[in-house]
């Protein structure tokens, strides 16, 4: 079992941030989604995939954080769930506005991989913070990255393009202090 010294992860930090700064950086990123609009039309089938896998991944983050609000142990874990379950949010109601307007509709369950991930998380009894920081914190953030890297790069939506264009720092942050919590663990 992992013992964590309290003062490695409560110290008011999340990663090598101040609390502060992260709300900060969460809220000013917040707005910044909330103020897209998206423009009626028809979606390609390449972008109607994109806006799936955004969807997809965002719920399973979303959940997973939502987790880890209840079961998280330290106050500096529970900050980053609290900032990803905001962002994740966030871009899921920006993508149901987006669905509306384009009549498309978005997954609303897990797959496979969410469903590991809260399985495994589930399980992780004492271990919890770890695991969450590992999955969810790092390995849910680089793939996020990946996601809206590819969305910025070749999705033909202006507005899914700036999504990703406007997500993608927050993402890096969030996967940055990610990296730090769990190299705080030693």
């Amino acid at each position: 079992m992992l013992s964590l010294p309290a003062a490695a992860k409560d110290d008011g930090k999340v990663g090598k941030l101040d609390a502060d700064i992260f709300k900060k950086a969460n809220e000013e990123a917040a707005a910044k989604v909330k103020a897209l609009v998206p423009a009626g039309g028809v979606l390609s089938d390449n972008d109607k995939a994109l806006v799936d896998e955004i969807a997809t991944g965002g719920l399973m983050q979303l959940q997973a954080s939502e987790y880890a609000l209840q079961k998280a142990k330290s106050g500096d874990v529970k900050l980053l769930a609290e900032g990803e379950a905001a962002e994740q949010k966030g871009l899921a109601a920006k993508l149901q506005e987006f669905a509306v307007k384009k009549e498309i509709k978005l997954p609303t369950e897990l797959d496979d991989r969410g469903r590991k991930l809260m399985a495994d998380l589930k399980a992780a009894g004492d271990e919890f913070d770890l695991v969450y920081l590992q999955e969810s914190g790092v390995h849910g953030h680089e793939e996020l990255k990946k996601t809206m890297t590819k969305v910025r790069n070749k999705a033909t939506d202006m507005m899914l393009k700036s999504l990703a264009e406007t997500a993608l720092p927050l993402i890096e942050m969030h996967l940055t202090v990610s990296k730090d919590e769990v190299a705080s663990l030693g």
